[in-house]
């Protein structure tokens, strides 16, 4: 009997011990930025692209824009707004006119781990929307983009812990962005034509942005929407532990 107590108690110190290291490699993000309040600006890096799985549409759109609160040194969250524009859905061999309605849904980057002095890996993205809203994803079959004429809306509705996303500073001396990778994958909802996949389907969501901070010289972000935004001179941006 003292023999398995311990063993039992070398077991359970061995669990503790490990639960420690692991709990020691799960790192927050924290911003840094050369002046405090800033402004975060993001612009895609080629085109986002949005594939839904089980050979639904893809999506791209020509403007992804986002836009992040004005945040302050050390804060651990980043809330972003994004802004898509000028977007099309191909099925199969048919390239269609799409939309994207935020309906004032954002991104809440947090979490994840410091790799090396530049790359800060594994971060998670929650979708966040207000109460009874989702994110809409027309798909028309012409002109205009009227009810009449839609061949489908996908809808994505709030979640949280999406991964992989990625963050690496490109400070070398003459640039100050941040350059975010994104490689997530969704929960959607069909509603509408058959041609755009399962009732119910997951979507990837792949892309990269360059980051830019900016001083911030006024305005606020509520609800989603950003109002009387003001950007000074560009600072200086790091993402680190």
């Amino acid at each position: 009997m003292t023999r398995n107590l311990k063993a039992l108690g070398l077991a359970l110190v061995a669990a503790f011990a490990m639960t420690a290291v692991m709990a020691s490699g799960a790192q927050a993000l924290k911003v840094t930025v050369g002046s405090s309040p800033a402004w975060l600006t993001g612009k895609q890096v080629g085109e986002h692209r949005f594939t839904v799985h089980n050979n639904g549409p893809t999506l791209e759109c020509a403007t992804a824009d986002f836009t992040a609160t004005a945040l302050k040194n050390g804060e651990e969250q980043v809330t972003v707004v994004p802004t898509y524009d000028n977007c099309k859905a191909t099925i199969g061999l048919e390239t269609l006119t799409a939309t994207v309605t935020m309906n004032d849904c954002d991104y809440l980057f947090h979490g994840g781990t410091e790799v090396t002095s530049t790359t800060f890996d594994g971060v998670e993205v929650d979708l966040k929307c207000p109460v009874g809203k989702v994110v809409e994803v027309h798909i028309y079959k012409k002109a205009p983009h009227e009810p009449i004429n839609e061949l489908c809306t996908l809808t994505v509705a709030e979640q949280n812990n999406l991964k992989e996303n990625q963050f690496h500073n490109e400070a070398d001396g003459t640039s100050n962005d941040v350059t975010l990778t994104t490689e997530v994958t969704v929960n959607i909802t069909r509603h509408g034509s058959l041609l755009c996949g399962k009732a119910s389907n997951g979507a990837l969501y792949e892309g990269v942005t360059t980051i830019t901070a900016f001083e911030d010289k006024g305005g606020t972000i509520s609800n989603g929407t950003v109002s009387g935004l003001v950007e000074g001179n560009q600072t200086s941006l790091t993402i680190s532990k």
